[in-house]
């Protein structure tokens, strides 16, 4: 899964960014179509600090107490007030929609004009996909 920063990357250090980039996580079952909780190594914030509520989206990676970060499906909540310390890019979260029990999963950092390209690109093949499925029709 190719990541952005989230809004609350400061609030974890250095290792807690390497991890999560570097290890692999495991779905696990008590994932839904809410959100795939993830295990593996935990990912602990600098301080414990209490966060206002803010808004969230699909794609959105939170981190709660326990250090086991939830990737945030299509029928996530609307707030939430764990820090968000990444946010997976729209091209990938059809991918992260198939996750099930038991799958691993890495991340990857990539800068947001990259993800802007990434989801131009889609958007092209889709536009040549469609031209081609108009002209096979006709």
């Amino acid at each position: 899964m190719r990541f952005v920063r989230g809004e609350n990357w400061d609030h974890f250090d250095v290792s807690a960014h390497k991890l999560f980039a570097m290890q692999c996580f495991t779905v696990s079952p008590d994932s839904n179509r809410m959100g795939v909780r993830l295990e593996g190594v935990l990912l602990f914030r600098k301080n414990d600090n209490d966060l206002i509520s803010q808004a969230v989206t699909p794609g959105t990676v939170q981190v709660p107490p326990n250090g086991k970060p939830i990737l945030l499906l299509g029928d996530c909540q609307t707030i939430g007030g764990y820090p968000k310390l990444a946010h997976v890019i729209t091209v990938d979260l059809a991918i992260a929609a198939q996750l099930h029990s038991g799958v691993q999963v890495r991340f990857r950092q990539v800068s947001l004009p990259e993800a802007h390209r990434f989801l131009f690109q889609r958007e092209r093949d889709l536009g040549l996909f469609r031209v081609g499925l108009e002209a096979r029709a006709a």
